[in-house]
């Protein structure tokens, strides 16, 4: 097999293997993890479904290999900063906006029941607001935290608690509470500063864009 030969079969397994993806996230958003078969993969994707278990392997792989595709694409639309309340900004706008659908397809996943262990396992997005996290809760003085103050690791488990409940229940909790008539940037803006006044309140020291502490 020719070097050329060997490219075009490279793209054309990478091409396909986006198409399988692309089917599964559909169905697993739609249908949930146990309404989903591999054959039910296949058939949407238009191939075997002997190809999908040799390109993906079986439901479980094909699942996590969902989920792992558009992490990096969420981290990706935060701003290479060190500043935890730009990357949390970013993150937010750009999950509820150019990837709604997948935001609510993990926050479907882990209100089913689906078990964690079915996951990537890590997520880029979580672990870079972890870090940021952890440097914005560190003292200045150098002094140990103080009792009261919560791990770091908690406020960012809070902020995606709060992040996948509002993509998987935005649609009935604003008109719920009255809110029907607001618009999608209203929204968005909204939550951002609900989320920046956790990370003020809960991370000593952290200041706001106007230099002002918590």
């Amino acid at each position: 097999m020719t070097g050329e030969a060997r490219e075009q079969g490279r793209r054309g397994r990478e091409a396909t293997t986006a198409t399988i993806l692309a089917a599964a996230e559909e169905l697993f958003a739609a249908d949930g993890y146990d309404g989903v078969t591999v054959r039910a993969i296949a058939e949407r994707a238009g191939v075997s479904h002997a190809l999908v278990h040799r390109y993906l392997g079986n439901k479980a792989d094909i699942f996590r290999a969902v989920l792992s595709g558009k992490q990096g694409a969420l981290l990706g639309g935060a701003p290479d900063s060190p500043d935890i309340l730009a990357t949390t900004e970013g993150i937010v706008r750009v999950g509820l906006t150019e990837y709604r659908s997948y935001v609510r397809l993990v926050a479907s996943s882990a209100l089913h029941g689906v078990p964690y262990a079915r996951t990537p396992g890590r997520w880029a997005s979580l672990e870079r607001l972890i870090e940021l996290g952890r440097q914005a809760a560190a003292p200045a003085s150098g002094d140990e935290p103080a009792a009261e103050d919560l791990d770091p690791r908690f406020v960012v488990a809070c902020l995606t608690a709060l992040f996948l409940g509002w993509a998987a229940t935005d649609s009935w909790v604003l008109p719920a509470t009255g809110l029907q008539d607001m618009d999608e940037a209203e929204v968005l803006d909204g939550l951002v500063r609900v989320m920046r006044g956790i990370l003020l309140y809960n991370l000593p020291g952290l200041e706001d864009k106007d230099g002002e502490a918590r």
